[in-house]
């Protein structure tokens, strides 16, 4: 009887240890500033000094990490693994605007999660191929 107990035990960690042992990131997130002629507002030197801020609380935000890209784009790093929605906050002044990312978990083999929608308020925003456009005036 300790036997088959034994013999059951290890096949059935066998099988658990046989799951995928993958992740997978959400897609990046890039936004890229201009102004209402088209012109990249980090490029021209219009926009120096900017941030993100991700909603934590009632009222309080924590920073989220930013990288330059060399074409004048600004890559959200670690957005988007989460289930549900989280709102954020862009401030360049005088430039204030809100946004949400909604995510949800992956539906493959892998664990992880992926961004289902951005929606953006009270700025003119056109979503190009892997990027988002943001007019600042």
């Amino acid at each position: 009887m300790l036997k088959k107990l034994l013999l059951l035990l290890c096949f059935s960690l066998i099988l658990i240890s046989c799951k995928k042992d993958c992740y997978t990131a959400p897609e990046k997130v890039v936004f890229e500033f201009v102004n209402s002629s088209g012109e990249n507002l980090i490029q021209n030197g219009n926009l120096t000094t900017y941030s993100i801020m991700r909603k934590t609380g009632q009222d309080s935000y924590t920073s989220v990490e930013l990288t330059q890209t060399d074409d004048y784009k600004v890559i959200l790093k670690n957005v988007g693994s989460f289930n549900g929605t989280q709102e954020y906050r862009f401030t360049a002044a005088p430039n204030i605007f809100f946004f949400s990312i909604k995510s949800s978990n992956v539906t493959t083999d892998c664990d992880g999660y992926q961004i289902d929608e951005i929606n953006f308020e009270d700025v003119v925003t056109t979503k190009e191929s892997g990027y988002y456009r943001i007019v600042l005036d």
